[in-house]
């Protein structure tokens, strides 16, 4: 009778723990609400509606916007993983200024796509994936910039170690491990330093059992050394999901040319924020330096 009760007791603990690690999933995963309505068209900035199938099979709407004259190339923006691509379009406008076409697009369960779920970076790979092949057969641009934010960024590190349409990449908040960026997430609601670690695991198997993908395989740090085209990184020294430390090593792991700005007093994502014009020139003159001249 002991030993049934301890079985009893720990098999309750056990399908309580996986009860809490789904519903933790449900917030995280949901679809998002989209951010105050914003388009290009705003800032003068010449744009088309634009739609096409993400690899399996959701449709994703993004917005087309067309360089004066020829293009300098091709920069496909990648947004983070809350609200929309609408609050990303003031980053748009110093890329198009400089003569690049720009593709921005909602991510699933973002905005103007389609879908329910967001799992954090791992099936939005598709998405990234629909979008080059989206580029490449409509407008004949078969080598690219990439312009990550947050997820966004960890998304751009993954498709720039597998796909080598890839010429460049700027990634602002990018993070090493999915299980890093949940536990600092749940640190920030007060959730203790080990509580975290283990919960974001928790979460990331939940969520694995939901949508049939491994959530936890879709780790940048695992492919990174695979990076043969120019990366910069973009660093806030407060950021709370990403420590210095991890982002030098990200930047220390690309086989291609990389270089990171480690920005003082900046936290996750606000680098831009902080230092508008700085970040601007940055980025306009990666791309311009390393998207081949032969593509403009």
């Amino acid at each position: 009778m002991i030993v049934f009760g301890v079985v009893w007791i720990i098999s309750v603990w056990v399908l309580l723990v996986l009860a809490l690690g789904f519903a933790a999933t449900i917030p995280l995963m949901r679809r998002r609400a989209p951010d105050e309505t914003d388009h290009p068209a705003n800032y003068g900035l010449p744009c088309r509606e634009v739609q096409f199938p993400s690899r399996d099979g959701l449709t994703l709407g993004g917005w087309w916007i067309s360089a004066d004259g020829p293009a300098l190339g091709t920069v496909i923006m990648c947004s983070g993983q809350n609200g929309s691509m609408d609050k990303d379009v003031p980053q748009a406008i110093p890329l198009h200024r400089a003569g690049f076409n720009v593709l921005m697009f909602d991510f699933r369960g973002h905005g103007r796509s389609e879908g329910e779920i967001v799992t954090l970076g791992a099936l939005e790979q598709a998405d990234l994936f629909g979008a080059l092949d989206y580029v490449q057969a409509e407008h004949g641009v078969d080598r690219v910039g990439l312009l990550g934010f947050s997820m966004g960024a960890g998304v751009t590190l993954l498709i720039a170690a597998q796909d080598a349409r890839i010429a460049a990449l700027v990634v602002d908040g990018a993070y090493p491990r999915l299980d890093g960026i949940l536990a600092g997430y749940l640190r920030l609601k007060g959730v203790p330093g080990p509580l975290a670690r283990l919960g974001a695991r928790l979460v990331l198997i939940m969520g694995s059992l939901r949508t049939g993908y491994q959530l936890y395989r879709a780790n940048p740090v695992d492919l990174i050394e695979r990076i043969t085209a120019p990366a910069l990184f973009i660093h806030g020294d407060q950021d709370p999901f990403v420590s210095a430390a991890e982002s030098e090593r990200l930047t220390a792991q690309v086989s291609g040319p990389a270089d990171r700005w480690h920005v003082a007093g900046a936290g996750h994502r606000e680098a831009y924020k902080n230092h508008p014009d700085e970040y601007n020139r940055r980025v306009v003159e990666w791309f311009e330096t390393f998207v081949p001249r032969k593509d403009r």
